[in-house]
């Protein structure tokens, strides 16, 4: 997000310079009015929703008590009788907004459930007296002053102060729980239905990952280097090419086959070992692997296919392109209760202030931690001491022992 004024202008693609442009139209300024058209159009259809409920419930209250009062031989008007309720009810649709604002802010979920518990609790014994009070002098300003009723002996029928209260406050008390109990059912309704819908959305882009992945492993190049190695081999060494070649059949086998979206992290370095082991075939003696991963992150879960195209990408662009570079370190630690995976090379590394941009499997590999993880994972690319570049995975800690997850599906 950019603070302050946005200028839509035209760039002088000659100089660089770039001046407002004259066409009156701005597009910036049409979003925003949109936004807040939509904004405010929810907001009434919101308050539409709130006051149709509860005038659906103060009609149900109102001929319920026109109805005993009925029944009990009493004849007045049913204007004193529902009026009341009208009132009450409509008190409560002002109140609910607060209330649904409060249900928001101390949710009944998490470990703060105790206290939330009795900050709504606190705020229902102070909320249902003031409405019960409310409604008692609006209703009969409302019988007096608009419908003209005086009659005192029609207003007796009407319960006195202390009994309106006493029973409305505790109405109100549970109008208050519902209105929250309400709230929270369809948040936690709307959870689910976002938890599926993300679920859905995880399988497709884990379906996107594998086949970007296999892209991958299938690329003519790689393939060509990998048989053309097997090739040589088959001349020197039979056993050596054979062994290869079953590696190779094992690395995609593998890519084809995984379908979890997190999978440990042992598992994932196994999957990258028979990658990088067809690559040190190829690269002989001047590929070096180092791995520093402690034994207790090893049951920890990982993004599936997620460090293979990083080691790809140190390869392609570290390795083969400069015949100096050597060295691959793969590394995984804890950071702030999260779990870091690092993969550097000690290649031509970027060019003094350029830019680095992330490939087709770097990109696709930020995509799939943004919908497992949000904004609690990330990805970054960074170039090292004038030499060689790294690549870092940050996620949230999982471990293998916890229940399994919807992202596991």
């Amino acid at each position: 997000m950019f603070a302050g004024k946005v200028i839509c202008g035209v760039r002088n693609e000659t100089s660089g310079q770039s001046w407002p442009s004259k066409v009156s139209y701005n597009p910036c300024r049409r979003s925003n009015h949109l936004l807040q058209q939509a904004t405010a159009d929810r907001g009434r259809t919101r308050w539409i929703l709130i006051l149709c409920a509860w005038t659906i419930v103060g009609l149900l209250f109102a001929v319920r008590r026109i109805m005993v009062v009925r029944v009990q031989g009493t004849h007045v008007s049913w204007v004193i009788v529902g009026a009341p309720e009208f009132v009450y009810w409509y008190v409560w649709a002002a109140y609910t907004p607060l209330v649904i604002g409060l249900a928001k802010r101390f949710p009944l979920t998490g470990p703060r459930f105790v206290p939330h518990i009795a900050i709504h609790t606190i705020t229902s014994f102070l909320m249902a007296p003031l409405g019960a009070i409310t409604e008692y002098f609006l209703s009969r300003v409302l019988l007096q002053s608009v419908f003209r009723i005086t009659d005192p002996g029609a207003l007796r029928l009407l319960p006195t102060f202390a009994v309106s209260v006493l029973s409305m406050t505790f109405t109100g008390v549970l109008t208050y729980w519902l209105v929250v109990g309400l709230y929270q059912s369809i948040h936690f309704y709307q959870a689910a239905m976002e938890r599926q819908t993300r679920a859905a959305q995880l399988e497709t882009q884990l379906f996107h990952a594998e086949l970007e992945n296999l892209k991958s492993q299938l690329h003519p190049h790689f393939l060509f280097n990998s048989l053309h190695t097997i090739g040589i081999l088959m001349q020197e060494n039979v056993d050596a090419a054979s062994h290869l070649l079953v590696c190779l059949g094992d690395l995609l086998r593998t890519a084809l086959e995984r379908r979890e979206n997190e999978i440990t992290l042992q598992s994932e370095l196994e999957f990258v070992g028979k990658y990088l082991e067809i690559e040190q075939t190829r690269f002989h003696d001047r590929l070096k692997v180092h791995m520093d991963v402690p034994p207790d992150l090893l049951g920890v879960f990982v993004p599936s296919l997620a460090l293979q195209p990083l080691v790809e990408n140190a390869i392609k662009h570290g390795f083969s392109v400069d015949s100096g570079a050597g060295r691959l370190e793969i590394a995984a630690h804890l950071h702030d209760g999260r779990v870091c995976l690092c993969v550097r090379d000690d290649g031509p590394g970027p060019a003094p202030g350029s830019r680095l941009r992330f490939g087709v499997g770097l990109t696709n590999v930020q995509s799939r931690l943004k919908q497992l993880y949000g904004d609690e994972s990330s990805l970054e690319l960074t170039g090292g001491d004038g030499r060689g570049c790294e690549a870092i995975i940050t996620i949230p800690l999982r471990s293998s022992h916890e229940d399994q997850s919807p992202h596991r599906r």
